[in-house]
């Protein structure tokens, strides 16, 4: 902030390295702008353009040069404001003319600050040319967008493929998340971007990239409608919003992110396989029956190895039946290198969690042992379940502990195709107990049946360290195979 009212106090100042926009005739009170900003700005490389409070009126996009012996930063007061009455492409266009770059060792960070970018008539707020490197945008905001807020993409997919882009303490505000709309537009050839300390809100998706190097650091993503925009009814506005798609390899840093009332937090688009790292994200709705997944692969059949490690997250579900992985068994059972770790997570109302979803692999929590209540209860003569088995190549011998008297050991061979299982009394005193094994949606539902009433405190360990075993998500409750959408058992 310093060093913003310093340059204030020179562009008032008349210094020959601030240009203030309205000591050259350009207007600041909503009239249309023609051609004479982009002129100013062709009459000002190597120098800092600067806006005073107002508001501007675009007839054209800004644009500046690519070439860094050129560079022109852009400094706002934070109320100016940049917008047009006509359809635009962008209101800004950075790295879109003086295409050449001359000496590349001239390159350095260039920079566009303050202000409020409206392009509510502008199919892109911010268009940016992945090949100028290093460009910062920070400290302002774009808003009102129904398509794009930020594009980073390339004029010439031959240059190189980090674009470097800096986003920080950047507010992205749409109209409606039922729009095609966009936060932030990473395309091909555009690697290596820092976006943090910003806050994108109704947008569809919050961040699509086609680009891998990404560190993306305290972040909150929020779907939501604002007036003038789409609702499509009150659930329609929400359907289908996700907070990062990955439409690309690669491997990306996520520390601290909020995704908030997203329905898909992380999408994993076609049969791409990136590293994903995430520590310390958060996933909220403050809608009751809302939100499908965490991470979402969306091609189901596609069984390409990625990786996810996620650690300290909170997650809290309010969609009976949400996932944090929902992805294809067979990830599942080819994750020999465990490319899938889910570690030290807190779950709230994880009664809503779905019970075949792999986060409660014993595997995910670096565990080989589970109890599935969280004090003894009584269990009549029917069917309940114990939990579900995740594919795996190896066999699962597990000792299933019921009270003091009663344990049985259980193995079982299930590789998402085939299943063979057999069952043992580990002690002459032991409850009579049945046992039946059945498959759904490529996993293996573990179910038994008391020959008698008891009371029962289940107790599962893993005997060969396999760790497919998936406990049941709440511990204040028995299960029975209708939660596992198991019918008339």
């Amino acid at each position: 902030m310093l060093m913003a009212a310093t340059i204030c106090f020179a562009a008032k100042q008349g210094s020959e390295d601030i240009i203030s926009v309205t000591q050259h005739n350009i207007k600041n009170d909503g009239t249309p702008i023609g051609a004479a900003l982009n002129e100013l700005i062709k009459r000002s490389y190597g120098k800092t353009v600067y806006f005073p409070a107002g508001c501007y009126n675009l007839t054209e996009p800004i644009i500046l040069p690519l070439d860094y012996v050129k560079n022109v930063n852009l400094l706002l007061d934070k109320s100016a404001v940049v917008k047009s009455d006509s359809h635009l492409e962008a209101l800004l266009k950075v790295g879109y003319s003086e295409m050449k770059i001359t000496d590349r060792s001239h390159r350095r960070f260039s920079y566009i600050e303050g202000g409020v970018f409206d392009c509510e008539n502008a199919d892109n707020g911010i268009l940016l040319n992945g090949l100028k490197q290093m460009v910062q945008l920070r400290n302002l905001s774009v808003v009102k967008g129904h398509k794009t807020h930020i594009r980073i993409e390339v004029t010439d997919e031959n240059g190189t493929s980090s674009s470097d882009t800096k986003i920080d303490n950047v507010t992205i505000h749409g109209f409606s998340s039922a729009e095609e709309s966009y936060g932030i537009y990473i395309d091909k050839k555009c690697c290596d971007c820092k976006i943090s300390n910003t806050f994108i809100y109704a947008t569809k998706y919050g961040i699509l990239t086609k680009s891998a190097g990404h560190i993306i650091n305290n972040v909150h993503i929020l779907s939501m409608y604002t007036t003038g925009g789409k609702t499509n009814g009150a659930e329609g506005v929400f359907a289908g919003t996700q907070g990062i798609r990955f439409e690309t390899g690669g491997f990306f840093l996520l520390n601290e992110v909020y995704f908030d009332t997203v329905d898909k937090s992380v999408v994993i688009a076609g049969s791409y396989n990136p590293a994903i790292v995430m520590d310390k994200c958060i996933y909220y709705s403050y809608r009751d029956n809302f939100g499908t997944a965490f991470i979402y692969k969306e091609k189901r059949n596609d069984t390409k190895k990625f990786q996810a490690k996620i650690s300290n997250p909170v997650i809290e579900a309010r969609n009976p039946g949400y996932k944090i992985f929902d992805l294809s068994p067979r990830i599942i059972l080819q994750d020999a290198e465990h490319n899938l770790t889910f570690v030290n997570a807190t779950i709230r109302r994880a009664r809503n969690l779905s019970p075949i979803c792999p986060s409660l692999m014993m595997r995910m929590r670096g565990q080989t042992h589970d109890v599935l209540r969280n004090k003894p209860a009584e269990y009549d003569e029917k069917w309940y379940t114990l939990g579900a088995i995740a594919p795996g190549y190896s066999s699962n011998r597990l000792l299933i502990t019921f009270n003091s008297d009663t344990a049985y050991g259980l193995n079982v061979n299930f590789d998402g195709k085939s299943l063979d299982y057999n069952y043992k009394k580990q002690s002459r005193k032991a409850a009579n107990i049945h046992f039946k094994l059945i498959e759904k949606e490529g996993y293996c539902i573990v179910l038994f049946k008391p020959s008698k009433k008891a009371v029962f405190y289940p107790e599962i360990t893993d005997l060969t360290g396999s760790g497919n075993f998936m406990g049941t998500p709440d511990k204040g409750k028995s299960y029975t195979p209708a939660d596992y959408g198991i019918p008339n058992c």
